[in-house]
Formats: structure tokens, C-alpha cells, sequence
């Protein structure tokens, strides 16, 4: 007979992934401290997932997939790269807001050396294609300097937009900080970086 898949308890899994990723870094987050803030055995972690490179691996492939559509959705809409960037920013303060556990697992993710090295990697290529868009669009606009490079575009809205997230989603959270003023000065940082 099948076991049927309890989804509370999967979400909790993905939850406590996520805590303690943000509390640990990558490394620090065990299966074995995972299963158990999950409230699961370790067997029960392991019939779904093969291991913390796995897990992590599921929680950043659904999420990145929902970011890409809308990513190209939005460079298939906006005709310019201060659209592009603006809405990219928009679409992760929006996160920040929404959902600040998941907004704090990217952040730490972005900014781990051993998880970068270890992970990044795979989606890289995706990720430089969709930047790839913005970049031709820009010069095109005569928005982003020509010498400007794809890993400059990566490190510049990356950075900078992550980097501003992580400085304001702590105790003292506040959605103000993640508003339509801040999301056009983050663009426009953004945008002055690359010309």
C-alpha cells in the first residue's frame, strides 16, 4: 500500500529549511536539525528528499521558477531597462513583505560563499540569459554603458537590491521600507551603477 504524502508536513520541512538556513548559513543546517524543527523523523525527510542539497535545492527551484516567469513576462512587456529593473526590485521587496522568511533564505543564500560555490552554478545559465535581455535593452536605450558585462549586471542588481533587503528586514521590520519610493531609489541606484 502507497503511503500518502502529508503536505503540513512538508511545508514544515521547508519551513524549518528556511529558518535555519537563515539562522545557520547553508552549512549550519543539518538534516538532522531540520527534521527536527519540522517535528519529523529523519527517515521521513529522506523518503522525499535525498538530502540538504536537495531540499534546498526544491525551495530555490519552485521559487525561482515563479521569479523567472514574471521576469519574462515583464521583458516581454516593458520596453526599457529602467521598467525591467523596477519591476525586478518591486517583485522582491514585494517578497520581503509577503513572505520575510523566504525573503531572509535568499538573502542568506545570495551572500553564502560555500553555498555559492556549491549550488549556483546550476541556475547561472538561466539567469544570465534573463539578464542577457535587460543588458541588450539597455544599450539599446542608451540606459546601460556598452562595456557594461553580464556578471556587472548580476553583481549590481543583485547586490544591491539584496544587500538592502537584508539591512531592512530585521526586529524592527517596517513595509515602509519596502515602498514604492524605496523601489524607485533602489532602481535608480541600480540604474546610475551601470552607466
Amino acid at each position: 500500500m502507497a503511503r500518502i504524502t502529508d503536505p503540513t508536513k512538508l511545508e514544515r520541512i521547508k519551513k524549518a529549511t528556511m529558518d535555519l538556513v537563515v539562522k545557520y548559513d547553508y552549512s549550519g543546517a543539518s538534516i538532522g536539525a531540520i527534521a527536527k524543527k519540522a517535528g519529523v523523523s529523519t527517515g521521513y525527510l529522506y523518503r522525499y528528499y535525498n538530502g540538504k542539497n536537495d531540499l534546498i535545492d526544491d525551495l530555490i527551484e519552485s521559487n525561482f521558477k515563479k521569479f523567472e516567469n514574471i521576469f519574462h513576462g515583464t521583458i516581454n512587456k516593458k520596453s526599457t531597462a529602467e521598467d525591467i529593473i523596477y519591476n525586478f526590485v518591486s517583485i522582491l521587496f514585494n517578497v520581503a513583505i509577503t513572505n520575510p522568511i523566504l525573503a531572509k533564505f535568499l538573502c542568506t543564500l545570495i551572500f553564502d560563499q560555500k553555498f555559492q560555490v556549491e549550488k549556483r552554478r546550476k541556475n547561472d545559465k538561466r539567469v544570465r540569459e534573463l539578464l542577457n535581455d535587460v543588458l541588450k535593452i539597455g544599450i539599446k536605450n542608451g540606459e546601460i554603458n556598452p562595456k557594461t558585462t553580464l556578471d556587472e549586471i548580476l553583481l549590481v542588481l543583485f547586490t544591491i537590491t539584496f544587500s538592502y533587503i537584508s539591512m531592512n528586514i530585521n526586529e524592527d521590520y517596517n513595509e515602509e521600507k519596502f515602498g514604492e519610493k524605496e523601489v524607485r531609489r533602489i532602481t535608480e541606484i541600480c540604474l546610475n551603477a551601470l552607466k
